[in-house]
C-alpha cells in the first residue's frame, strides 16, 4: 500500500511539474513542490545534489530520523525557510525576503522561544482553542504531547483536501480543527480579481496587506470565518446563527447581537447608530473588509467586516492578535502608529463612545 501510494504521488507530482500551469500566489504545489526540500530517504546527507557535491540543502535535525522521512521536527522544518530566510517570514520580527512588508497575517509566536502566547497563534502550544465547541486542542489531531503545528492550518503539499482541483489561498486546509472535510475552502484570484473567489491577491506571492483584499461571493457567510470557525466555533457566524452570535437575518427586525458577526451585516446597513459607513470611509488607514463588488476604495455600500477586520491571522504584538488601528499615521502589523487600544479599531465602524 505504501509503495502504491508513493508511486501515485510521485507520478502526480511529475505531471504537475512538467505542465505549463503557473500556480499564481502560493508555493508547495506543482513545479514548486520539491520533495527533497522537506523529505530525505535515509536521514543522512552531507553534501548537495550536484555531481561535485555542491548545492544547498535543508539541514537535518539532530534528533532524527523523523516520521514521514522529514528532515526535522515539523515546525522547525517549516521555519527553516519561513523564518529569517528567502521565503515569507512568519515568526516574530520580519527578517525574511521582504522585511518591509506589513504582513497580511502578522506573525506567529513559538512557545518559550519567540513572543507571548496571549498575542496570537503559538507554535507548540497545547492550549485548547478559545471558543471551540466541542473543545478542540492540538493534541486531538497531533497526538499526546504535540502542540500546535503549521499543518493544523496549512497543507504542506498545497492541496485543498476535499475539493477537487482546489487551489486554496495560502495553502490553507479545508478541514481545520472541527470543520468537516472540504467545508472551509478559501479560494483566491491573483493578478486579476474574480468576484467568485474569496480573496484577491494583486500580484502573485503578495504578502503585504496592501496587496490583499477580500471578496464576498456569498453575502450570508465568510469563507475566512468558516475557516477560523473550524477551531474557534462559537466566535464565528452570521445573524440568526445558533452558535450564540444572535441578531436576525437581513430584512427582518433587528435583534441585539451577543457575539460580533463575521458576515451578513454590511457596515452601516442596520442603522440606529450600530455602525457607520461614513465613519469607515473617513479613515485613511482602514481595516480589511469583504466586498461583493470588489470595491474597497472608496468602500462600496456592501462592505462587511469579518475575522481579519479586527485580528491578524497569525498574530502580532497585541493581545489576541488584535489591531489597534486609529485610521491615521503609519501602518503597522499592530494597527498604525497612532493606534493605542482596541477602541481605535471599534471606532473604524462604530460612532458610540
Amino acid at each position: 500500500m505504501r509503495k502504491n501510494r508513493n508511486t501515485a504521488w510521485a507520478v502526480a507530482w511529475i505531471v504537475a511539474a512538467a505542465s505549463s500551469v503557473a500556480w499564481a500566489g502560493d508555493h508547495h504545489k506543482g513545479a514548486t513542490l520539491i520533495c527533497s526540500d522537506c523529505h530525505i530517504m535515509h536521514a543522512s546527507q552531507s553534501h548537495g545534489y550536484n555531481a561535485d557535491g555542491t548545492g544547498e540543502f535543508t539541514p537535518l535535525g539532530t534528533a532524527g530520523p523523523y516520521a514521514a522521512l522529514l528532515r526535522n521536527e515539523e515546525n522547525t522544518l517549516c521555519l527553516t525557510c519561513h523564518d529569517n530566510s528567502d521565503a515569507p517570514d512568519v515568526l516574530g520580527v520580519n527578517t525574511g525576503t521582504s522585511p518591509s512588508d506589513i504582513r497580511s497575517a502578522g506573525h506567529l509566536n513559538r512557545l518559550g522561544l519567540v513572543g507571548q502566547p496571549a498575542t496570537g497563534h503559538t507554535l507548540d502550544s497545547l492550549a485548547t482553542a478559545p471558543g471551540s465547541n466541542p473543545p478542540w486542542k492540538p493534541e486531538d489531531e497531533n497526538g499526546t504531547g504535540t502542540g500546535l503545528r503549521c499543518t493544523n492550518c496549512h497543507h504542506q503539499h498545497g492541496a485543498a483536501i476535499g475539493v477537487t482541483g482546489g487551489n486554496a489561498y495560502r495553502n490553507l486546509r479545508t478541514n481545520p480543527g472541527l470543520a468537516p472535510s472540504g467545508s472551509a475552502y478559501v479560494s483566491y484570484a491573483a493578478g486579476t480579481n474574480d468576484l467568485t473567489k474569496d480573496v484577491f491577491e494583486r500580484a502573485p506571492h503578495s504578502y503585504d496587506e496592501s496587496q490583499v483584499d477580500f471578496n464576498e461571493p456569498n453575502n450570508t457567510q465568510s469563507a475566512m470565518g468558516k475557516f477560523c470557525g473550524g477551531c474557534h466555533t462559537n466566535f464565528h457566524g452570521t445573524p440568526g446563527d445558533t452558535n450564540t452570535v444572535g441578531g436576525a437575518p437581513s430584512g427582518t427586525s433587528f435583534i441585539d447581537f451577543t457575539r460580533h458577526p463575521t458576515a451578513g451585516v454590511n457596515i452601516g446597513a442596520l442603522g440606529g447608530g450600530h455602525s457607520s459607513l461614513a465613519t469607515y470611509t473617513s479613515k485613511t488607514n482602514k481595516v480589511k473588509v469583504m466586498s461583493q463588488t470588489g470595491v474597497w476604495v472608496p468602500p462600496a455600500a456592501d462592505v462587511t467586516p469579518t475575522c481579519q477586520s479586527c485580528h491578524k491571522a497569525h498574530g502580532n504584538d497585541n493581545a489576541f492578535g488584535l489591531l489597534f488601528r486609529s485610521g491615521t499615521g503609519t501602518l503597522t502589523e499592530e494597527g498604525d502608529s497612532n493606534g493605542t487600544s482596541v477602541k481605535d479599531t471599534c471606532q473604524q465602524c462604530h460612532v458610540q463612545g
